[in-house]
């Protein structure tokens, strides 16, 4: 299937959808800029980092399970998609991977520690992959018809269902493609999760001392 016939009969809305997939890219790195360098509170209490790690495991075991069925077919940006995949975790709900997205997303920042974005990052979250997802949709109707608006009609879009779908595909999942896809964004995730431990160890002492000699300067005026 060429590129015309795969966005056939597309809405603004959809295309707007096709736009933010490819420059997806770009809202981590926005993310990552606010909680390394927003101003916070320093120290780390016990809760807070309890509660980031449960969602940071939480939505990476989910991405983890999910391209062990998917593989790389999760990172093409374009609009040609070889096979439907409908079994493991994609049996239950249509796209864990935002789930899993989602879940890291939110535990990075509330270790981060930076109470706004707890309120607007769902909101942004939600709209961006909104119209992500109503792209997609567009594509694999196009692409597979029948077939996809089936697997639509059997497995939700955002809260998973209790009990695989049938028929689900013959995909398996396996680990070493699980790993060999998702491998860069641990690692990635790794490091900041380390640099934002040590911002709350050192923010009073190290990121807080340009502010503290400008408060001083102007106290001595």
């Amino acid at each position: 299937m060429n590129q015309t016939s795969a966005t056939a009969g597309m809405t603004g809305w959809e295309a707007l959808g096709g736009t933010l997939f490819r420059a997806r890219g770009v809202t981590p790195l926005i993310l990552v800029v606010i909680v390394l360098f927003w101003p916070t509170p320093a120290g780390l209490p016990l809760s807070i980092l309890t509660v980031a790690l449960a969602f940071i495991l939480a939505g990476e075991a989910i991405r983890l399970h999910a391209v062990g069925y998917a593989g790389k077919r999760t990172r093409t940006r374009g609009t040609k998609v070889k096979e439907l995949v409908t079994a493991g975790p994609f049996s239950h709900v249509r796209n864990p991977l935002y789930i899993g997205n989602f879940l890291l997303a939110l535990g990075l920042i509330v270790l981060s520690r930076v109470t706004w974005l707890l309120w607007v990052f769902p909101v942004l979250f939600f709209f961006q992959y909104a119209a992500i997802i109503a792209w997609e949709e567009r594509i694999l109707t196009n692409q597979f018809g029948s077939e996809y608006r089936g697997y639509v009609g059997r497995v939700p879009r955002w809260l998973p269902r209790m009990t695989p779908a049938e028929p689900r595909s013959s995909h398996e999942h396996s680990a070493k493609v699980a790993w060999q896809s998702e491998r860069d964004s641990l690692r990635a995730l790794i490091v900041l999760f380390a640099v934002l431990i040590l911002k709350h160890i050192l923010w009073s002492d190290v990121f807080s001392w340009p502010a503290r000699q400008i408060a001083q300067l102007f106290a001595g005026a």
